[in-house]
């Protein structure tokens, strides 16, 4: 049995976001002769299009769904204590404010033997009180784990002012199978199915449709390309959480004259070909930790254009593998916009940068053996000494 008997601990809804594809490829890849992975999903009773459970079966992963009947269930620490001793877990490793409350509680006062703690801060995306609350809680909870992730440098900053130890925070950038992720990856079917052959320039984004993406930004800067070009196509894939953010962007695009521009294809589970469908890619985030649509994006070869939104910058060079603007600025994300739709060499010269950048840092083979040699320094107990690598980097 391998040294490392690793947890990885989630809660989440839905088919998940960008965290969730980084834990289920990562229990699929890591290195089985240094490390054994089980994997456990905290899911509301009431989620019935829960899909996680799915496609990590789909992997072949060890992996456990723990229903929760309320806020705080407490038989989910039991659950989750059975798995610990069934498997001789000795790291848990968890991913949100929820599975690093569980995590600390089963760790601490539950199990029989000693297990390390280690969370990610993948980002505290909620906006407002409530937000706020979450954001909160899950620092006071950090402050009492054996070591964090943060998955980018903003996201640290934000971690070590709200009283984490610096000592005790790796950065290790999210990352991407640049194989999977590539431009021969991708199909015009999702372009052929939308009848997008015809329109120009194909705007897209990808993600969940909710308050701190800041759709109407994206709307209002997407208006001022249709101005030029009438043939333009937006592109919003994705679902929200059943809130009404999508019928208000839809009545927003009434009221600037593009709702004949403006596509809502729904959630799709492949994305390659919605990839390749556009001309470029959008976010307009208000909250993200380093976004993995960015990353998809850039791999299969689009130019981005993006608000400088936590790790972002990070990841998206200015005006070398595309544009990063003030949050809310809809004149300079239009201007980025309309100096690419105008400019076909200077979108194929930042494809291929941004492309060449993935390659070059953001490798997911690199980021497997940065987490996996963390994983050994937390269970030899050397977890305040910096390690150096692409993906990790701890500052003096």
């Amino acid at each position: 049995m391998p040294e490392i008997r690793l947890l990885e601990v989630r809660n989440t809804y839905k088919w998940g976001g960008g965290p969730d594809k980084t834990i289920l490829l990562s229990a699929e890849q890591h290195d089985k002769s240094r490390l054994s992975v089980v994997v456990a999903y905290i899911r509301d009773v009431r989620d019935l299009e829960f899909q996680i459970t799915e496609k990590a079966r789909a992997k072949g992963l060890t992996f456990y769904e723990i229903e929760e009947r309320g806020k705080f269930d407490p038989r989910v620490l039991g659950a989750l204590r059975d798995i610990v001793v069934k498997h001789n877990i000795n790291l848990i490793h968890s991913h949100d404010y929820k599975s690093d409350f569980f995590a600390y509680l089963v760790g601490r006062w539950m199990c029989p033997h000693p297990v390390r703690l280690l969370s990610t801060a993948h980002a505290w995306v909620l906006l407002g009180l409530k937000g706020e609350l979450y954001r909160r809680l899950d620092l006071f909870i950090m402050r009492r784990l054996d070591h964090l992730v943060a998955v980018s440098h903003a996201t640290k900053a934000e971690m070590v002012a709200g009283g984490v130890p610096t000592e005790r925070i790796t950065v290790i950038h999210n990352a991407i199978d640049t194989i999977a992720w590539s431009p021969a990856q991708g199909t015009g079917d999702f372009r052929d199915e939308l009848k997008l052959n015809g329109a120009f320039p194909v705007i897209g984004y990808v993600g969940r449709i909710n308050q701190e993406k800041d759709l109407d930004t994206w709307l209002r800067a997407a208006a001022l390309v249709a101005r030029k070009y009438p043939a333009a196509k937006f592109v919003i894939v994705g679902d929200g959480r059943g809130d009404d953010t999508q019928s208000k962007l839809e009545q927003l695009a009434a009221t600037l004259d593009i709702e004949q521009n403006l596509v809502f294809p729904g959630y799709r589970s492949s994305l390659q070909s919605v990839y390749s469908a556009f001309d470029i890619f959008m976010l307009s985030s208000r909250r993200e930790g380093l976004p993995n649509c960015i990353l998809e994006a850039m791999a299969m070869g689009l130019p981005v254009v993006t608000t400088d939104v936590a790790g972002a910058k990070e990841l998206v060079l200015d005006q070398e593998t595309g544009y990063v603007l003030p949050q809310g600025d809809v004149q300079g994300l239009g201007t980025a916009l309309l100096k690419l739709a105008d400019d076909s060499t200077l979108r194929e010269k930042l494809r291929q940068a941004g492309r060449a950048r993935i390659e070059s840092e953001f490798s997911f083979t690199n980021r497997l053996r940065c987490i996996e040699d963390l994983y050994e320094r937390m269970l030899a107990g050397h977890t305040n000494r910096a390690v150096r690598s692409d993906h990790i980097d701890e500052p003096a």
